[in-house]
């Protein structure tokens, strides 16, 4: 498949592509995960760079609109449901080189209970967490629920990414670039 970077992709942000792109030839990832379809724009591109791609939507009527939008698009696997509930199928027909792009956060925010799964399933995947605070450019957008008592920082997640990977054999980053929407991004890499 040729790989290709669409401006539109992970809102416009063509650091995001670029950064896809260098850990699938860094790693041999053939696989990406996406949760949060949302209208397929990223889980096309998705599926222009990667072998196989599942992508989950809790809407119907965005998972419906992904599905025309992706029509003829034969390497995507749609799941109309939450992450929580599809995230376990999804990834038994996964393996280490995989990705898991984490962006289902509009309604109650699924992302601890996404990293349990994960950490269930016994994988090392790379895991890139969108909308997350960046301290290194406070100026790039990130999520904050108050109402959950939840901003998308390290310390809320660092004990179940050690779960995922153990103590001490994982790496993580943020984006140090961001175009369009400019929001960060916690990259996970197994050691």
């Amino acid at each position: 498949m040729p790989m290709i970077n669409e401006s539109s992709a992970f809102n416009e942000d063509t650091f995001m592509c670029d950064e896809f792109l260098r850990l699938k030839e860094k790693y041999g990832i053939e696989i990406a995960v996406e949760t949060g379809t949302y209208h397929g724009i990223t889980t096309l591109w998705l599926s222009k760079n990667f072998s196989t791609v599942y992508t989950t939507e809790i809407n119907k009527a965005y998972r419906d609109q992904a599905v025309k939008n992706l029509s003829g698009v034969t390497n995507v696997n749609f799941y109309l449901n939450d992450s929580i509930t599809a995230l376990p199928e999804i990834l038994k027909k996964c393996d280490n080189k995989t990705i898991i792009f984490l962006d289902a956060h509009w309604y109650k925010n699924p992302v601890l209970k996404e990293l349990e799964i994960i950490a269930q399933s016994g994988l090392k995947p790379v895991i890139a967490i969108h909308d997350f605070k960046n301290p290194n450019h406070p100026d790039y957008g990130f999520d904050i629920y108050p109402d959950q008592n939840i901003v998308y920082e390290w310390k809320w997640v660092e004990a179940y990414i050690k779960a995922i990977y153990g103590e001490g054999k994982f790496e993580h980053y943020y984006n140090d670039k961001a175009t369009g929407a400019k929001r960060g991004c916690l990259f996970l890499i197994p050691k």
